[in-house]
């Protein structure tokens, strides 16, 4: 079974206390409930979210995690104890948070920026603030101007990092007149550019071509184009990390937009560029 995870499963028998599942991947899972909650028939194909109950049995739901494994989370401490805090996960069951896992001294109430993962040494479900192996470095396909959502995971006097699209990591410098921003607030941002290393940089209001390009839009790539002269020194045989730098987009994107223009009639192609027509 995939533990944390949604699994496929069918109705194996009905039972005073609830129902036995048989999972697609293999085994075999209590759903709780009776007549009277929900109503499934034997044979029935159903799609259950499967978790380790508190006395660590593989337990089936209907109810929706707010994440599951694998994934990251914006989630609220409910609970602090001897053992770790104790979030809201959307289940029954909160989703611990040990100490060993924690960046800070958390109260209830709190918001904390957190990744789901199955712990190696007792199997159990547990969150971990401890994001940044996580995140994914690779952001070919984003691009600058795009607008993103952000979820503050680290606030310093100089800048805050947010994760992007719940998935990759960008960085808002603070200026003055920037607001105050606290770990798990969540918001609308804009990719403003990408550094040499592939990182993201991020401003809260739209990037217009006064600023950074949309790089999207093939008026962009002509307004460049008329800007340097009528003529660009980049093709195919352009590495994708000059193309990234220099327009916000992907190599795959670049070529898509350039044979866009060429159908139109607005550019001509060569080996060492392409020029307006």
């Amino acid at each position: 079974m995939e533990l944390g995870k949604y699994n496929k499963a069918r109705v194996e028998s009905i039972m005073p206390q609830g129902y036995y599942l048989e999972l697609e991947t293999g085994g075999r899972v209590l759903l709780p409930g009776n007549q009277n909650k929900f109503q499934l028939e034997l044979g029935e194909i159903v799609d259950v979210f499967v978790y380790m109950d508190s006395e660590d049995r593989p337990i089936a739901t209907f109810d929706k995690p707010y994440a599951q494994a694998g994934e990251f989370a914006v989630l609220t401490v409910k609970e602090v104890n001897r053992f770790g805090a104790f979030l809201d996960w959307g289940i029954n069951k909160d989703l611990m948070l040990p100490f060993k896992q924690q960046l800070g001294e958390l109260q209830r109430g709190d918001k904390c920026v957190v990744y789901v993962l199955e712990d190696e040494k007792s199997g159990r479900l547990v969150a971990t603030e401890k994001i940044k192996s996580f995140l994914d470095l690779n952001t070919e396909d984003l691009h600058i101007g795009e607008r993103v959502q952000l979820a503050a995971y680290e606030v310093t006097p100089d800048y805050v990092d947010f994760l992007v699209n719940y998935r990759y990591t960008g960085r808002l410098m603070v200026q003055p007149g920037t607001p105050r921003i606290y770990i798990g607030d969540t918001m609308t941002g804009y990719i403003q550019r990408f550094t040499s290393d592939g990182k993201i940089t991020l401003n809260l209001t739209p990037v217009g071509y006064k600023g950074i390009m949309n790089s999207e839009s093939p008026a962009a790539i002509m307004e460049k184009l008329e800007a340097a002269g009528g003529f660009l020194p980049y093709g195919d045989h352009t590495d994708p990390e000059t193309i990234r730098q220099e327009f916000g987009m992907s190599k795959k994107t670049f070529k898509k937009i350039l044979g866009t223009l060429f159908k139109e009639g607005k550019i001509q192609l060569g080996d060492d560029g392409f020029r307006g027509i």
